[in-house]
């Protein structure tokens, strides 16, 4: 019995470093290798925040073609994991797509927000993408509207319920208003950069307020700030490790599409840019 014990401390505590080398990946670094290259060599996606859909000239039939593509493109990726610079570049092509069919004008203030999400593919690193040290595993995402609270769930090998190793980042959430969020890796000249382009849209709305025209986009309609607050590891039902972040710890999520089917697409980023935001295709569980 005493052996047992011994081997069960040093087997915990080997698995303990592991995922302690991975905790920052809930917090995605600047630079994201995919597989060979870097993240900057993608090209800059950029979302039209509140286009509206062509009801007219789309049918259910449009859109349940290319959610097909996109689960035959996706289901040999291991959810992202495994895909070629190529699979990402038409991958994200099919989305896209997808996004400018998207039923809802105002997304992220609908109730098929609530409940939990399968991340059926991603382009972000561990443990988003359903990996964590060695295993893997399944991540979900976990809405809850009336609590407004945002759950990132990884649960190896799968199903909540029988899982041996836990990853759950809580956090909170509100409607985005616009602003940039600050990214301290960012350099000061692009900083003062995006200051005076934030100048500039200030002058703009000022003068537009000035003639009684209210030009300001409804970001809040497809975008929330999620603010991170605790993160927790488990292993074998015991908690190896709970951090909580600091103040200030946000990130800009836009939902791009939704439908009543249970098919939802976020861009995610640090900023609010649409360059540095990475993309969930998911599905309800």
């Amino acid at each position: 019995m005493s052996s047992t014990r011994t081997m069960f401390r040093i087997t915990l505590g080997v698995l303990t470093t592991l995922l302690l080398r991975k905790i920052n990946a809930f917090v995605p670094p600047a630079s994201i290798e995919f597989g060979g290259y870097q993240r900057g060599d993608l090209k800059p996606v950029s979302i039209e925040l509140n286009a509206v859909p062509n009801s007219i000239f789309t049918s259910g039939k449009d859109v349940n073609d290319i959610k097909l593509q996109i689960e035959d493109e996706i289901k040999s990726t291991k959810r992202g994991r495994k895909a070629s610079p190529d699979q990402r570049t038409k991958i994200d092509s099919l989305v896209q797509s997808l996004e400018t069919l998207c039923p809802y004008e105002e997304p992220a203030r609908m109730p098929e927000m609530e409940g939990k999400w399968i991340v059926d593919y991603t382009t972000a690193p561990p443990p988003s993408n359903g990996k964590l040290g060695p295993f893997d595993g399944i991540a979900r995402q976990i809405i809850d509207l009336d609590k407004r609270t945002y759950t990132n769930y990884l649960s190896v090998p799968g199903e909540i319920e029988k899982e041996f190793l836990g990853a759950k980042l809580e956090a909170t959430f509100e409607e985005w208003d616009g602003e940039l969020l600050k990214d301290d890796r960012i350099s000061d000249s692009i900083e003062g950069n995006d200051n005076e382009d934030k100048v500039l849209q200030n002058a703009g709305e000022k003068q537009s307020t000035q003639q009684n025209i209210d030009l300001t986009p409804d970001y809040g309609a497809n975008c929330w700030k999620v603010d991170f607050k605790t993160l927790t590891i488990k292993l074998f039902g015991f908690k190896v490790l709970e951090k909580s972040f600091d103040e200030g710890t946000s990130r800009v999520w836009k939902m791009s599409y939704l439908d009543q089917d249970g098919t939802r697409v976020v861009r995610a980023g640090r900023t609010g840019k649409d360059e540095d935001a990475m993309l969930f295709y998911m599905t309800k569980e």
